[in-house]
């Protein structure tokens, strides 16, 4: 019975044995995918196209070694050294692929490369803000400005030659609007081109919307001691341009507050009627347009 078994433990072993000796001779195939890392690069130039981040490398060898491929990341180095403005023809050359002699590579995907070359250029361009978004009711932007107003883009030469600008865009919603609200804002250019620095400081400044109209002013006497005095008029009208609220208000028969034209009566006048100037201050916001009428008619009683 127990040589039964010697002889059991013999057969699986040498079982084993054939098996590990058949696999590790069985040839495979499999695809390894390698990135690809440029070397020797020429100063001045820029790839404008056909520069891929990986190939495809077919590979034959052992079935025990084959397995482990996949477990490494691989790297192929393109020599790019010999690269010319235009377009450049670079095959792939199996012998800088970094497989030991195990391994024979059967296939490469792509095998060549179709490189556009360029000059590498620099510019420096004036930025261009815009806003995008929805403002309450009766605000307006005043105003949009980036910091800094000029950058500085880098690229191939052809495209860079063509540039005027560089535009940037925010888009914001504000229902309840800030006097002032600033944000950074990244520069996004065509593919290849890069900006230095790579974002801007954009300062939104909003105000209420405005618009011209003709409105009644209080005209109010200023007079020294002594002398008593009273206008022709109590209102003028007056054309300005100020917030659409205060507009309304106006149009409603309301004044609006900070409005008014002063009279100034000078002291020592005869007692009688007077054209005397006005002159009009307005509260912040609100600018006059266009007086009519210059003066009005005061009397003077002593």
């Amino acid at each position: 019975m127990l040589k039964n078994w010697k002889d059991i433990g013999i057969a699986l072993a040498l079982a084993i044995l054939t098996w590990y000796l058949i696999t590790g001779r069985e040839k495979v195939e499999v695809w390894v995918d390698m990135g690809v890392e440029m070397t020797n690069a020429p100063e001045g130039l820029i790839i404008r196209k056909g520069l891929i981040s990986k190939i495809e490398v077919r590979v034959r060898g052992p079935k025990g070694l084959v397995r482990s491929l996949d477990r490494r990341k691989w790297t192929y180095s393109l020599d790019v050294s010999r690269l010319k403005v235009g377009e450049n023809l670079v095959d792939i050359d199996r012998e800088r692929i970094p497989l030991s002699m195990a391994y024979e590579v059967v296939e490469v995907k792509p095998s060549r490369l179709i490189l556009s070359v360029d000059r590498l250029a620099k510019k420096e361009l004036p930025v261009v803000a815009e806003w995008r978004g929805v403002l309450r009711k009766d605000f307006r932007l005043l105003e949009i400005k980036t910091v800094p107003e000029v950058v500085e883009v880098r690229g191939a030469e052809r495209q860079v030659r063509t540039m005027t600008q560089v535009r940037v865009l925010m888009q914001n919603d504000f229902e309840d609007p800030p006097a002032t609200w600033t944000d950074d804002v990244p520069i996004k250019l065509a593919e290849g081109i890069e900006a230095n620095p790579g974002q801007v400081k954009v300062t939104l400044r909003f105000g209420p919307e405005v618009k011209t109209a003709w409105v009644r002013v209080p005209v109010h006497l200023s007079t020294t001691i002594g002398t008593t005095a009273q206008t022709s008029v109590k209102n003028v009208r007056l054309q300005v341009e100020a917030p659409l609220p205060m507009l309304r208000e106006a149009e409603a028969g309301r004044d609006i507050p900070g409005l008014v034209a002063t009279v100034k009566v000078p002291g020592g006048l005869k007692p009688g009627r007077h054209a005397l100037p006005y002159e009009v201050e307005a509260p912040e916001g609100v600018r006059v347009v266009s007086p009519k009428g210059e003066s009005v008619t005061v009397t003077v009683r002593n």
